[in-house]
């Protein structure tokens, strides 16, 4: 089974409804539990849980992990999805905004690892974390987004050592500009075209293959999926 942050909409939806396809049971964890039932009834026959939880507070973690191990006995794979990306510039930030900022971007996922680490240790499981292309190459107004995600970037290289000798394997994913509301709460289509952004279920696929065992040769390496 799989844990996917941010299961609501966009990418972590479309991560949901493709391990599904895959027979997997899914652990849909956001802070709504309108949205997470509507990811839920495009999952078929698979097994899924909803988890409500906001993973920029720091009890979170330990809660989804405790959820999702009453549910389903295991965890096999982690996807950090959740993000959180206010557009202004850095120095525009209140003490509030920074600490929300990290805590959704960085804190949560680096929670959630260490919560759900022995678990993955004994399945031999995978991490795959979302991070941003704005980490590589941060856009202006995105500098504490992309700051934020680029920790991320360490985490998934250095887990990925530690995980070695347990099995465990650790991607870091960083798109570019995805077509969802996030997105569309930053840029209107006039800024931005459609046609210039990823569509969640492109970025997805890249995910789910890091955690069915595709891309195995990329654990510890940041996988670039470019806008078009």
């Amino acid at each position: 089974m799989a844990i996917i942050t941010g299961a609501g909409s966009g990418i972590g939806r479309c991560c949901a409804v493709q391990l599904a396809e895959r027979g997997w049971g899914v652990a849909l964890v956001g802070r709504t539990r309108a949205t997470l039932s509507q990811t839920g009834e495009r999952l078929g026959q698979a097994a899924w849980r909803i988890i409500e939880a906001d993973v920029g507070e720091p009890a979170a973690a330990a809660q989804i992990v405790v959820e999702a191990m009453e549910a389903f006995g295991r965890i096999d794979a982690l996807v950090n999805n959740a993000g959180y990306a206010p557009f202004m510039a850095f120095h525009q930030f209140t003490d509030a905004e920074l600490d929300r900022t990290f805590q959704v971007n960085a804190l949560g996922p680096i929670r959630l690892m260490n919560r759900a680490w022995p678990h993955l240790c004994k399945a031999g499981g995978r991490i795959v974390n979302v991070s941003s292309y704005s980490s590589l190459d941060p856009f202006s107004g995105l500098g504490v987004y992309g700051a934020a995600k680029s920790a991320l970037n360490v985490l998934g290289r250095a887990s990925a050592r530690e995980g070695r000798e347990f099995g465990v394997r650790v991607f870091t994913v960083a798109p570019g500009a995805v077509e969802t509301g996030m997105l569309r709460e930053i840029w209107s289509e006039d800024q931005l075209p459609a046609g210039k952004t990823l569509r969640p279920e492109e970025v997805a696929s890249v995910i789910v293959a890091c955690v069915v065992g595709q891309r195995d040769h990329e654990t510890g390496g940041i996988i670039t999926v470019p806008s078009p």
